[in-house]
């Protein structure tokens, strides 16, 4: 399913007004660093930043937010520490492509797992201009790159027909009229 961003989004920046944003002072473990991003030793220099609520609502949930492939993970799940070297390999299949590859620490942003529905860990997902695109394939770095691309790739694709739609719109809109007035 798609969507869930704009309330996970909204319950995390209420979670972090409540005071849930002390933790976001702390530097990734990833690349890019920025609001939310926070410390956490299972993908510590892995290049993934990790994410809490405050993170999410930042830097993923917005209309214009870049693409992202997303794992939604807890520190103390045995499948999550398994995969992050495939999600760090997969971060680095990614890099210089403009899809972001995150983790969110869902101990640390259960509002976010819960306006997602997430129910088990690891989750992944594809995000892009806040909305969400379930993954249930293969958990290797080859088939998380193949789908994050993929994914992007539609995007970019509905984007363009968007753009030439809307241009089309506006064409029609300021076309001179044929006037009314008598010859």
């Amino acid at each position: 399913g798609s969507g869930g961003a704009a309330a996970a989004a909204a319950a995390a920046s209420g979670a972090a007004a409540a005071g849930g944003a002390a933790s976001a002072a702390a530097s990734g473990g990833g690349g890019g660093g920025g609001v939310g991003t926070i410390h956490s030793p299972e993908y510590a220099g892995t290049g993934v930043d990790v994410l809490d609520g405050r993170g999410f609502a930042a830097q993923l949930s917005s209309a214009d937010a870049a693409p992202a492939l997303v794992v939604f993970f807890a520190p103390w799940c045995g499948h999550c520490k398994k995969m992050v070297p495939e999600v760090a390999k997969a971060a680095s299949k990614l890099r210089g492509s403009g899809v972001r590859v995150v983790a969110v620490d869902c101990d640390r942003a259960p509002e976010v797992a819960r306006a997602l529905g997430i129910k088990g860990y690891p989750t992944v997902k594809f995000m892009a201009r806040g909305k969400a695109s379930g993954y249930e394939g293969p958990r290797t770095a080859l088939q998380l790159a193949s789908f994050a691309q993929s994914r992007a790739a539609l995007d970019r694709y509905v984007l363009r027909w968007v753009d030439k739609a809307v241009a089309a719109v506006r064409n029609m809109i300021q076309r001179p009229q044929p006037s009314a007035a008598a010859p």
